[in-house]
Formats: structure tokens, sequence, C-alpha cells
């Protein structure tokens, strides 16, 4: 309690001389002072609250909404796109998410709507912030690459600045380092000139992140100090509280613990008032300090700051209302998309229909205008043949007709599958860039050896020689890794088509075991499992959908490795991870078992695990689609059951049973 005073003393002062010092906020107050209530007004108010931002979120988010309401009173569809962008910033900073996504969609339609593709990709860029807030970095990386699109087309340099150093934030918590020095190079340049210092500081503080990860810690303290020095300029308490908490975390890890909880509580103050989702982070590094003296009244003081910030910004309320406001815009969009296509189907329709009925009106006035028999029987000919040909074109159109219906029930069964989709372009953009940029790199590396040879430095050559060695060995690299994502792709991607075949059940399941293996070795080069098959050799040949029952095994193979490598990883030493397959024919059944000796499932969960979209598994690494789609397989598809045995801590066992079919 009294720490209170003197934060809120503090407070006072910062915001206080910032208020006085910003030359921005005071010259449009001015110019609101003496602007009527028009399209003007709307404009300089969004102005005015993106100023209030960096350091006063609820007179920001007051003044957007006062722009909002005069912009729908007088009709500004414009304004009013920009206003929706403005509230929707203003509560994400203010921490409530689920109304933050909600307004960013508005203005994400209505900017569609209106074709104002600036507001539009601003829009598309909120989203992607919400999605970083909530440790969605894939999602939040597919609307970043949108809006930075959008700003190239419109050739807006500093919002491709900002663009770039949200790309390098994300890519920083991927942990794809070459790729978020890449992005950061490319921003630079764009925003080292800009009369503000608000991006100018996030782009200087990322290259000190990326120092303080890829090489010495100390290397990264002259950037962070110059982009807190940036900061003071704009009185940006936003950025400098960002840039506060990881000087902090830089200090804890250089084992100085007093610099580290200086920062940590200058972070903790602004954080406070004007950047709420950067304070569950900068506690709980605060306890670790104070737990780290054995001061654990200071710790659990903190923990506690912490854990009721996460609850407030992250609770489960907040959650399911963001999840439903999701998916409620996915099926909107599904529906639109759905509804466009059947109108187009119907106006083609109505289009033959109508030809029919001008060709039945010109074949009757030539049947009645020549009475003669023989020039009636030719005009009565040629109407059959083109009724004839009219009728195949309405049955071809009615055919394609069904067959888009079916198109569409399909496209809304596997919309959930899009993450997917998206997560493997991202990966396989990442090792075609390299190839690209590595390439022209080398072409240089060529051109100055040939430089070399022809002056006669020989050691200087030989030096090219080796950077030349090393950059095609990384493009080899690369290539490597985008074909084998090529080729997974190729071989998951495919359509099945449902027809059952006899087929040897033991080697599909050896087949797909030894796939999920090295799949799994592939990502994590250190671990092992033992792998055991005890397969019926009297199980003879199953009337099964080969490819649909593999995709089927393939889950529970990836997911049993994924329970005994996350048991590995907790577990002391001597633990084995093991994955057993097995297969048993008996009274006119076949049944297949997978288990494997992992952390097992918890009796709370067991009933929900065939639930769409239920996932145990963390942000960004499980769909909650698997299990689900494999259900419906096995049940629907071939007829059969899928249950589950479990013990927490001890074992997780699938069990598949098919029916046998009688031979015809």
């Amino acid at each position: 309690m009294k720490r209170l005073p003197i934060f809120l003393c503090l407070w006072i002062f910062s915001v206080s001389l910032a208020t006085a010092q910003n030359t921005q906020i005071d010259s449009l107050r001015r110019v609101l002072a003496h602007t009527r209530q028009d399209t003007g007004r709307v404009m300089i108010l969004a102005r005015l609250s993106s100023a209030y931002t960096i350091y006063s979120v609820d007179s920001s988010l007051q003044i957007a909404q006062r722009a909002l309401t005069l912009a729908r009173r007088i009709g500004f569809k414009k304004g009013e796109a920009r206003s929706l962008n403005a509230v929707g910033y203003a509560l994400r900073e203010h921490g409530r998410l689920p109304e933050a996504m909600e307004y960013a969609y508005k203005a994400l339609n209505l900017t569609t709507a209106i074709g104002e593709i600036s507001e539009k990709a601003s829009a598309i860029n909120g989203i992607g912030v919400v999605y970083v807030n909530l440790g969605d970095d894939r999602n939040a990386l597919t609307y970043y690459k949108q809006a930075l699109k959008l700003f190239e087309d419109l050739g807006e340099k500093r919002n491709i600045g900002i663009q770039l150093n949200n790309m390098t934030s994300v890519y920083i918590r991927l942990g794809l380092l070459d790729s978020a020095q890449l992005t950061n190079r490319r921003a630079y340049p764009l925003v080292k000139d800009l009369p503000e210092s608000v991006v100018k500081s996030s782009v200087i503080r990322n290259r000190g992140r990326l120092k303080a990860l890829t090489g010495n810690p100390q290397s990264a303290l002259p950037d962070y100090r110059q982009a807190l020095r940036l900061t003071y300029e704009d009185n940006n308490l936003r950025n400098r509280s960002q840039i506060q908490y990881f000087l902090a975390d830089l200090f804890w890890g250089l084992h100085q613990p007093d610099s580290c909880l200086l920062y940590g509580r200058q972070a903790l103050l602004n954080s406070r008032f004007v950047y709420k989702t950067n304070i569950p982070r900068t506690a709980r590094l605060m306890a670790s300090v104070y737990k780290s003296r054995n001061n654990f009244d200071s710790a659990y003081h903190y923990l506690q700051i912490a854990t009721a910030a996460g609850d407030s910004l992250y609770g489960p309320e907040k959650f399911q209302k963001l999840q439903l406001l999701t998916l409620r815009e996915q099926h909107r969009q599904q529906v639109l998309l759905a509804a466009q296509e059947i109108y187009q189907n119907k106006v083609r329709l109505y289009s033959l229909l109508v030809g029919l009925a001008v060709i039945g009106l010109i074949a009757l006035i030539l049947y009645r205008s020549n009475r003669q028999k023989q020039k009636a029987n030719h005009l009565l000919q040629r109407q059959k043949e083109e009724i004839h040909r009219q009728r195949d074109k309405a049955e071809t159109a009615l055919t394609n007709l069904k067959a888009t219906q079916t198109q569409l029930i399909q496209r809304e069964k596997m919309a959930s599958l899009g993450e997917l989709t998206a997560g493997i372009a991202h990966e396989i953009q990442n090792p075609l860039n390299f190839v690209n940029n590595l390439s022209e790199v080398s072409t240089e590396l060529v051109e100055e050896l040939a430089e070399e040879i022809k002056a006669g430095h020989t050691a200087d050559a030989l030096d090219l020689t080796g950077d030349l060695k090393e950059t095609l060995q990384k493009v080899s690299h690369h290539g490597q890794r985008a074909g084998a994502i090529v080729r997974g792709m190729l071989q998951h991607s495919q359509a099945s088509n449902g027809q059952k075949e006899p087929t040897d059940l033991n080697a599909l399941a050896d087949e797909y075991l030894r796939l999920a293996y090295q799949n799994q070795r592939a990502k994590d080069q250190d671990f092992t499992a033992e792998l055991k098959l005890n397969v019926d050799p009297n199980l003879g040949k199953v009337n099964v959908a080969s490819q649909d029952l593999g995709r089927v095994l393939l889950n529970l193979y990836n997911n049993a490795f994924y329970a005994v490598q996350e048991k590995a990883r907790a577990a002391a030493n001597g633990y084995q991870p093991q994955i057993e397959v097995s297969t048993h024919r008996e009274n006119g059944v076949v049944e297949l078992r997978v288990k494997d000796n992992g952390a097992g499932i918890p009796p709370e969960i067991l009933s929900k695990i065939y639930q769409p979209f239920f996932t145990t598994k963390p942000t960004g690494q499980g769909t909650g689609l698997g299990l689900s789609l494999s259900y419906d397989i096995v049940t629907k598809g071939h007829g059969g059951e899928m249950a589950v045995e479990s013990q927490e801590n001890t074992y997780t066992e699938f069990v598949i049973t098919l029916p046998v079919a009688k031979p015809a």
C-alpha cells in the first residue's frame, strides 16, 4: 500500500508533462476548436485519438468514440471506417481484446464495402495485433502480410515500415531470426528519416533484441538505450514501457538484478496506463527476481499482479467471446461466398430459360407465318433440334448447379482446415525467400571473385571462395527444405475418393508408423522412441479406403509422439518413450490398437477429445480437428468404432474396430 502514492504521483507527473510537451496534440486541439461539425472534424478527432494512444488510452478511446458518433450522424463512411479503427486500437491498448477484435472486423467489412484500401489495410493490421496479444503469431503473420501487400500497392512508406517492424516482432517470437533480420533491415531505411520517433524507436528496439538473441547481449544495450531516448522526444509511454521491459529482461540475463528491478518498476508503472498487455510478463519477471533473493512477500505481490492482469486480458469469458466472434466472422464470409455462387448460377439458369422462351417464340412466329407444309416441317425439325440442344444445356446447367451445391457443403466442412494450409504456405515461403536472397549474394560474390582474380589478389580470392561455398551450402539447405515441404504437401493434400479396396492393414499400419516417426525425428533430431509392432499374421486383407484410414493412423501416431515427447521433457532420466501398434482379427471384426506411455489424458477432458476445435496443445501447435475428423472417417466412412482408454501419467490407447466385409 505504501507504493501506491509514489506510483500515483509519478504517473500524474509523467502524464502532465507529456501533455504539456506534445505539440502535435496542442496543434490538433487548436484546429479542432475552429472546425465545424463536418467531415473535417471527424478526421481531426481520429488523428487526435491516435496521438493520445502513446500515453493516455482512456483519452484516446473517448475521442475515438466521439469521432465515430459524429461520422455516423453525418453519414461520412470513410470517417466512420477510420473511427472504427481508432476505437479498436484504443480498446486493444486498454486490454479489451474481444471488443477490439469486433471493431476491427467492423472496420474491415465497411472498408471492403466502400473500397477504402488504406483503411482496410489498417483494419487488417489491427486484427493481426489482437492475434499477437493472444499469442497466436501464425494468424498474426497472415494478417500482417495481407496489410503489407495493400500498403505496398499504395506506396505508403511509413505504413510499410510499420508492417515490416510488426513482422519482425512476430518472427522473433517464432524463433525465425534470419527472417526477422531481413525484415528489420528493410524497415529501418523507411522510418529513419520520419519526423516522429514512434516507429523509429520500435525498429531500433527490435534491432537490439536481435543482437541480444544472436550474439553478445552487451551489444544490444546501445540500441535499447537509443530507442529509449527516442521515446522521450514524443513522450511515447507505450514504446517506453516495452523497451524498459526488454532492458529489465536483458539485465536479468546478465545477472544484474538491481538494474533489472529498476527498469522493471518503470515498465510496470508505464504499462498500467498505456499498454496493459505488457503487465503480466513484466510482473512475472519482477517476481522471479525477488524470489531469487528469497524476498517471497514481494515475489508473491508481483505474481498476484501478473495473475490479475492475465485474467483481465485473457480470462475464459473473453477467450470464449473471441472464439465466437472469429467463428461468426468466418461463417459470415462463407455464407456471402456461397450466396454469390448460388446467385451467379441462378442468373445463368434464368438466362438459359429466357433464351429458350425467345427461341420458342421465334419458332411459333415462323410456324404461323408460313403454312406451307414443306416449310412448316422444315421449321418444326429445326425447332425440335434447337429444343433438344437447349434442353441438353439446361440439364448441364442443372448438373453444374448440383455440383456447386455439393462443393459448398464440402467447403463448409473443410473450412476449419484453412489454418493448416496457411501454416504450410508460411513454412515454404521462408526457404524460398532465403534461396532468392542467397542467390543474389552468390552472384555478387562471383563478381567480386572475378575482380580479385584479375587483380592478382590470390588471398582475397580464396577468402571469397570460402564465402561463396558457405552461401551455396545455405542455398542447397533451404532448397532441400522447400523440396521436403512440397513433397509432404503433395502426399497429404491428395483428395480421397472414398473407394474401398482390399488392403493389407498390417503393412499400412507399419508404413505410416515409420513415416510419422521420421517426420518427428526431422523436427527434433534428439527425439528417440521405441517402436513395437505386434500384428496378427492371419489378419488377411480388409476392405478400407486406405488413404482415409492412413490419415487416421498418421493423426494417432503424431498425437502419441507428441505425448511421449512432452513427458520426456518433463520426466527425470530413465524414461523411455514407447509406441506400440497391434492388430487382431476375431468374430468378424478387425481391431487396431495404438498405445503410448506418455502423460495420458485427464479424466475430466476424456469425453471432449472428439469435439471439433478442442485441443490441449499450446496455441499454434494444434487445430483441434484431428481426432474429430478421424472419428468421422472410422465411424461414418467405414461403419466402425473408435474408443480410447487412458490412465493419467501412465498411458493412452486408441482402439479402432472395423467390420470385415463378407465376400461377394
